[in-house]
């Protein structure tokens, strides 16, 4: 995992949020931390309530999640259990 901050684009409502994500935190709480229009409950990976398309970059997310193979496969990800290995492109859901 970086030791590093990290930029994240994160496109939500017609809107482009410019998020910097700390190390340790996952991109739904440095979505949240600026004020990112994000839906979000469980905050484990068990709902999919948070399910995102990761439009660039990647990251490395907690298993199990509730994202099925052929999501995972569509570039789907989870950013309550989703941490930035490099600068991401997020277009959250909610």
């Amino acid at each position: 995992m970086p030791n590093q901050p990290l930029p994240a684009e994160m496109l939500a409502k017609g809107r482009s949020h410019h998020v910097t994500v700390q190390p340790g935190q996952t991109l739904l709480e440095a979505g949240l931390a600026a004020e990112v229009p994000m839906a979000f409950s469980c905050t484990m990976g068990g709902c999919g309530t948070c399910r995102s398309k990761l439009l660039d970059g990647r990251v490395k997310h907690k298993q199990p999640n509730c994202l099925t193979d052929e999501e995972a496969a569509e570039g789907y990800v989870l950013p309550c259990v989703s941490r930035p290995l490099e600068a991401v492109v997020l277009a959250v859901g909610g």
